[in-house]
């Protein structure tokens, strides 16, 4: 059986889409990777990235104004331990594990969130 023109143009373009999928999707790189950020004034304080296995960190923050926020980051995800603040909604967040959850805290301009690959349950909608 011999290949014509026409096969040879098919199979050049299979392997090139076939690459390009490769190139995109990273087949290298896990799924459920996450990484935990934490923002203070707008400005990224920290990343952590979530690894199975790993131990359990305390981030304290201190402010200038004597207030300040400790948050807990283990391979399940984040939370404020504590904090001090007149509400402490960021506190009765809870934690955080999912790719796009975060927890909010207004007074101390923190924001601790959650980044990955993974496909968050959040749509367009729910804003």
């Amino acid at each position: 059986m011999k290949l014509k023109k026409g096969d040879l143009i098919i199979i050049v373009i299979l392997v090139a889409a076939l690459i390009s999928w490769l190139v995109i999707n990273n087949p290298g790189k896990p799924e459920d990777e996450r990484l935990i950020v934490i923002e203070t004034n707008g400005d990224i304080y920290k990343e952590i990235p979530v690894e199975t296995g790993m131990e359990q960190q305390e981030i304290h923050i201190q402010f200038e104004n004597g207030k300040y926020i400790d948050i807990i980051v283990d391979e399940n995800g984040a939370y404020v331990k504590d904090v001090i603040c007149p509400d402490k909604v960021c506190q009765k967040t809870g934690l955080v594990s999912r790719v796009g959850q975060s927890i909010v805290c207004l007074p101390n301009r923190v924001v601790v969130y959650i980044e990955g690959r993974a496909e968050s349950e959040i749509d367009g909608i729910s804003f």
